[in-house]
């Protein structure tokens, strides 16, 4: 009984240090994402950010070992969480294209907030490609997958590529024309600019007349 008892107090233990490194991580989280939208990315340093959150600057970086990481955590686990609020609406739209269409608009809608944010992201996101064992994947294909599955069950997706395949490259065309409008700025037009893309999607490149 005594061994019995030590563990569960050693789990307990256990259980409420990684509850305080969880804590930890979402204020240092919330704490440099306001910095970063009310001052500039630029002009936050990492010593303001463990000042903040009443951390060492060596503990900060055990946490997270440049702002970049930071920016990467954040918009990881905002997208996580996007994704499992979309999936219950886009079950309520009737066509593949419709749920493409609305799940790409909330997407723009949410991120065009984070817009400096964004470029941070994407630049370490391709760094990450090329080194496999540091990449995180932002479940984006995942949830197209889904779409296009339906798409190919219902018919109004061809049936021969896997789902796989057609939703990896969904996604390298929703990122291209998002990198876009972070170029072009105001003059992009997110219902025209991924209405076209969807289009082309779903109908290709080929003059069919």
């Amino acid at each position: 009984m005594k061994n019995k008892g030590a563990m569960m107090n050693k789990n307990t233990t256990l259980s409420r240090r990684e509850r305080k490194k969880e804590e930890t991580k979402q204020s240092i989280l919330r704490t440099a994402i306001h910095f970063f939208q009310t001052q500039g990315y630029d002009a936050t340093t990492m010593e303001q950010i463990a000042e903040s959150v009443d951390l060492s600057k060596v503990t900060l970086y055990n946490y997270f070992p440049s702002k970049e990481l930071i920016v990467a955590e954040f918009f990881q686990t905002m997208s996580h969480q996007f994704v499992d609020q979309v999936l219950d609406m886009l079950a309520k739209l009737s066509t593949t294209r419709s749920k493409i269409y609305e799940y790409f608009r909330g997407q723009f809608e949410w991120n065009r907030q984070y817009r400096e944010l964004l470029q941070v992201y994407f630049v370490h996101q391709f760094q990450s490609m090329l080194q496999p064992e540091a990449y995180q994947n932002s479940g984006m294909d995942q949830v197209l997958a889904q779409i296009i599955g339906y798409g190919q069950e219902a018919g109004e997706i061809r049936r021969d590529l896997p789902t796989e395949y057609l939703a990896k490259h969904l996604e390298i065309m929703y990122v291209m024309e998002f990198m876009v409008w972070i170029l072009e700025g105001d003059s992009w037009n997110p219902d025209q600019h991924l209405g076209a893309m969807v289009d082309l999607f779903m109908n290709g490149a080929e003059n069919k007349r």
